[in-house]
């Protein structure tokens, strides 16, 4: 990480220099701010007439001085301390949603063990979030890119590739779901059928990997999956739609449902930590 000309330098007890955090003093000076203008945009003061432009100042000068602020300050203002909030495209289909709520019953006791409130929130708006963190599930990149300026809190994609290593993403390994079909197939022809992804890097990849793939965004589209003789799925909205169609050679591919919640808690830890890793510890696949 290339080091802020602001900060200042200190010694630790073994000799070696470290850099001392920022402040919101820092913060303050370098966006040319008030320290009260700092503390109105971290903690979402609505009735502080601020605008959008100061917002983004503030916002750069905490990503560059890597300033984190106290956790508990922040949640006790926003009264949304330790929680976590879904959310997904404007344009999102039913089938999509379901899948969300399929993942919050897995994901919600991982949340409750590290004492998170799990929500989902139905605005579509580009706002800033009261929360510790925000999923953003099969988001565009520029519906993600929106929201992710008007937030200080992680905002991570989920089944979403933004390629960005300011960004936690975390995908399905289609790569490693392919071979495991083949050999479940025997080598016959399968198509895969995945819920249409609004993320065009995700359906870009899809497409490379797989031979046959079959989109679909309502039950209507499930009529041509049913002309198949060998499916591959691995989203359980899919599944429980197709699971009793006797035609259908189906295969359930659902390695990555039990591990994916505890791939993503860590990537919030170290997001709301700030912890400084490899760009390529962004992208993740499960």
């Amino acid at each position: 990480m290339q080091k802020n000309p602001d900060s200042v330098d200190t010694q630790s007890a073994d000799g070696k220099e470290k850099q001392k955090k920022a402040t919101n003093r820092d913060v303050a000076k370098l966006a040319g701010v008030s320290i009260a203008t700092v503390s109105y945009v971290i903690n979402g003061k609505e009735n502080q007439h601020i605008s959008e432009a100061t917002k983004k100042k503030v916002y750069q000068a905490i990503n560059l001085l890597n300033y984190a602020p106290n956790p508990y300050a922040v949640g006790l203002n926003t009264k949304q301390l330790h929680s976590i909030v879904i959310r997904t495209s404007k344009n999102a289909c039913t089938f999509t949603e379901y899948e969300i709520l399929h993942f919050m019953r897995i994901f919600n006791p991982i949340c409750e063990e590290y004492g998170y409130q799990l929500s989902y929130s139905s605005d579509k708006r580009a706002v800033q979030i009261a929360a510790s963190a925000c999923l953003c599930f099969d988001m565009p990149n520029e519906e993600f890119y929106m929201l992710s300026d008007e937030n200080y809190i992680p905002v991570i994609a989920v089944d979403g590739l933004v390629n960005n290593p300011i960004f936690y993403q975390v995908t399905v390994n289609f790569d490693k779901m392919k071979k495991e079909a083949e050999a479940r197939f025997k080598g016959e022809e399968f198509a895969f059928a995945y819920i249409k992804p609004l993320n065009k890097a995700v359906c870009d990849k899809i497409t490379a990997i797989f031979k046959k793939v079959i989109f679909v965004s309502s039950a209507g589209e499930l009529s041509e999956v049913l002309k198949e003789k060998n499916v591959l799925v691995c989203q359980q909205t899919l599944f429980n739609m197709l699971d009793s169609v006797k035609s259908l050679n189906l295969y359930f591919y659902d390695s990555h449902i039990p591990v994916r919640g505890k791939v993503i808690m860590d990537c919030i830890f170290k997001a709301i930590d700030r912890l400084n890793v490899l760009d390529e510890e962004h992208y993740l696949t499960v």
